[in-house]
């Protein structure tokens, strides 16, 4: 059994270490010149997104045997609104990883592990290599291949503008800013890769190539983000719902699959999933359709979020914190108001 996958980012990485776990040969296709994302930046894992799984890294590890190394954890998210500042704390609301191309990014982790070969600065064709290949994983990071091949739901479409930020941070905290005046229904976010350096990113939604520069100076002039920025990224994502993820003896995983949260735009622990899933799937014959339907749920529920946020408005956001009560329900994490 031969298989070929396509896209050396964390979904085609962890696909191919499965793999290689179960006895099955693959090789690896990228268009680009080295694994992952030719930028560094900083991503969360909130364990509030990923409920039920209080903790994503030993879920992965436990569930899969993929041991991935977070870069600190979060303890505390500060969050602003053009009419309220509050935070949420606790001993472990999540994770900050890295990705990237430096040492200690998810990608070079995972690189690590696995023996296959990876082809770069290879623009692979899928449709030529399902000819020759037993099995071909589609892991671009992108909907292209399956706009091809399924029908494709645009959910959210975003620019994103971001850089790393030299200055004094606490390390385990993060920021999160909701403002339409720059973010439209997106956000802005912080999160500290060390006590000197941090990412600091822009996410806006329903936006122009021509406008983010604007929009992103807006930012950081508004929240008083006067930091030394070393290096700068722009970038666009498109986040999908995908009606098919298997199609012949082609899977779709990652955000190729549609398996993005389309709430704010993170997909580790989806796109470690679904890569899992395939390779099961290849290799037992079980349904990679029925398996990855737990995911699919997942996103499905937090479309309803994302409908939420494009509907909202710099007025409608609430001036109080959220009640004592209500924060009790939170446990073990505490909501603050900060003025």
């Amino acid at each position: 059994m031969r298989v070929a996958i396509i896209g050396a980012g964390v979904a085609g990485l962890c696909c191919a270490y499965t793999l290689e776990k179960l006895g099955i040969p693959c090789d690896i296709y990228e268009r680009k010149h080295t694994i992952g994302s030719l930028y560094s930046y900083g991503e969360l894992l909130l364990q509030i997104v990923h409920r039920p799984y209080k903790d994503p890294f030993k879920f992965i590890a436990k569930e899969f045997g993929i041991l991935i190394e977070p870069l600190t954890e979060v303890k505390k998210i500060v969050i602003k609104s053009p009419k309220r500042k509050a935070f949420i704390e606790g001993k472990k609301l999540g994770y900050i990883v890295k990705k990237g191309q430096e040492q200690e990014s998810v990608e070079n982790q995972l690189a690590k592990k696995i023996n296959a070969k990876i082809n770069f600065n290879t623009n692979a064709d899928y449709k030529e290599l399902a000819k020759s290949y037993d099995y071909v994983v589609v892991a671009t990071g992108n909907s292209m291949i399956a706009k091809q091949l399924t029908e494709v739901e645009n959910i959210v479409s975003s620019r994103i503008k971001g850089g790393i930020a030299l200055g004094d941070f606490e390390l385990h905290t993060v920021y999160l800013w909701l403002n339409t005046m720059y973010a439209r229904s997106g956000f802005g976010y912080l999160v500290p890769l060390s006590q000197n350096k941090a990412s600091i990113i822009l996410v806006a939604t329903y936006t122009q190539k021509e406008e983010i520069e604007n929009m992103w100076h807006t930012f950081l002039y508004q929240e008083k983000l006067n930091y030394e920025m070393i290096e700068t990224f722009e970038t666009e994502l498109d986040i999908s719902i995908t009606d098919r993820h298997q199609i012949d003896n082609i899977y779709l995983i990652g955000n190729a699959g549609g398996f993005l949260d389309p709430f704010l735009g993170f997909g580790l622990l989806n796109a470690v999933e679904s890569a899992v899933y395939s390779a099961e799937s290849i290799k037992h014959g079980e349904d990679y359709e029925k398996k990855v339907k737990k995911i699919t749920d997942k996103v499905d529920k937090l479309v309803d979020f994302r409908k939420m946020m494009d509907s909202i408005k710099n007025e409608d956001y609430p001036e109080n914190s959220v009640s004592q009560k209500g924060n009790k329900k939170l446990n073990p994490y505490r909501c603050k108001n900060m003025g």
